[in-house]
């Protein structure tokens, strides 16, 4: 049986293939590591968390396509969007909570979960690099609610820090920031800081683990890939006679390879025969998800599975509107919890995530970034005044006015 207790840190569907092949054990660094303990509130987030996850996977492969490869860490997307509900108020908040699944939980409660996470899946085996880091940036002057920026300091260990917007070395300190947690597997996460950018949420994650038993890099071989289009492309599969788990219907075909010390695994869902990945996707929920953890049965047989390495990244404003997040991105949002001064709204949510599996194991990283700015468009400031205006003449340290008027037409030369 699967670790019901271990959340879903990483969810790839992969075609693979199955053979023949030798076994190698690892020997751990010292210890056996430990398991995550949860109260049954968090245990419920969890199953709230592998909710999101599923729900968030579905929607972006059913617009992937092209075939194009997809990895994301809808963890890290959790963390980011916690982190901006505590700004949230009324039809906002409601919103949050649908699309993250935790209606029944009280904000302490969820931000409990989160600072239990933080805590505690970065010691739990020996062998396993886990970082989970969040970040704070706003545009210095702006005026931020105390209280927003102490709860998430302190369930979120987030790093608060004011920033000059429109110096464009601010772009580096939170691409820096980002590529320092990840140990420079996502270099970046924003491009430029717009004009009505007030505030950065940023998450990031960094996982790296060894197989619980290494394949041999010397039985690597070339073999054939088959794409969805029935194509075919010679790849370097990794070979090996290992201890695993797995389940078998007339609809998938499903393996769990476990990381160092079985605290961690990689689940790989392959499609029978005659049906397509994105059809597997497209039926994939909670209960089936459930089915397929709850019989995995263990085994020792030889596997083949190609080594990969790829970047993903996408934006995720239409995704999240689709699965009703949509009033956070409008200006009818209600983060008065961020601050009052301003009417704001999430502008746009940004997503990357990098994966490499190879023979001693699997490299991952993720980071997110909610941007929250004013309710006005991007555009940026105009330098050319080119349409009518009005305009004054005034005494400058009393303030009074002089003249007013309005220039429709700078060719008018009189009435």
């Amino acid at each position: 049986m699967v670790n019901r207790k271990t959340p879903l840190l990483l969810f790839c569907l992969l075609f693979i293939g199955f053979a023949s092949c030798k076994k190698s054990t690892v020997t751990p660094h010292s210890g056996p590591g430990k398991d995550l303990v949860l109260s049954a509130i968090e245990q419920q987030k969890v199953t709230s968390d592998n909710a999101f996850t599923l729900s968030l996977f579905k929607n972006l492969d059913s617009a992937n396509t092209g075939g194009v490869n997809l990895f994301a860490s809808p963890l890290s997307v959790s963390f980011a969007l916690g982190m901006t509900s505590n700004g949230a108020n009324g039809a906002t908040l409601d919103a949050f909570k649908k699309v993250l699944d935790f209606n029944t939980l009280t904000p302490a409660q969820i931000n409990t979960y989160y600072q239990t996470l933080l805590t505690n899946l970065p010691g739990l085996d020996p062998n396993t690099t886990v970082k989970i880091a969040n970040s704070i940036w706003y545009r210095q002057g702006f005026n931020v609610a105390s209280q927003f920026l102490q709860t998430n300091s302190t369930y979120f260990n987030a790093k608060v820090q004011a920033l000059n917007f429109s110096d464009p070395s601010s772009v580096n300190t939170v691409n820096n920031w980002v590529s320092d947690q990840t140990n420079g597997a996502i270099p970046s996460i924003i491009n430029a800081i717009q004009p009505n950018d007030m505030m950065y949420l940023v998450n990031a994650i960094y996982f790296k683990s060894i197989w619980n038993e290494k394949f041999d890099p010397a039985k690597t071989i070339p073999l054939p890939f088959t794409l969805a289009d029935n194509s075919q492309v010679t790849t370097s599969f990794m070979d090996g006679k290992i201890d695993y788990k797995r389940f078998d219907n007339s609809e998938v075909h499903v393996f769990e390879l476990p990381y160092s010390n079985n605290r961690y695994s990689m689940v790989i869902a392959m499609p029978a025969t005659g049906i397509t990945v994105q059809q597997l996707a497209a039926g994939l929920d909670s209960a089936k998800w459930n089915l397929w953890m709850n019989s995995l049965f263990a085994t020792n047989s030889e596997l083949k599975l190609p080594k990969f390495k790829f970047s993903y990244s996408i934006n995720l404003n239409n995704p999240l509107t689709e699965l009703g997040l949509g009033i956070a991105f409008s200006s009818n949002a209600d983060f008065s919890g961020i601050s009052t001064g301003l009417p704001l709204q999430i502008t746009r949510v940004d997503h990357k995530a990098y994966i490499d599996v190879d023979e001693s194991g699997t490299t991952a990283a993720a980071a997110t970034v909610v941007v929250v700015g004013t309710s006005v468009s991007a555009n940026p400031p105009p330098t050319v005044i080119d349409h009518p205006f009005i305009f004054a003449i005034r005494q400058v340290n009393t303030g009074l006015i002089l003249f007013t008027g309005v220039m429709n037409n700078p060719l008018q030369s009189g009435s």
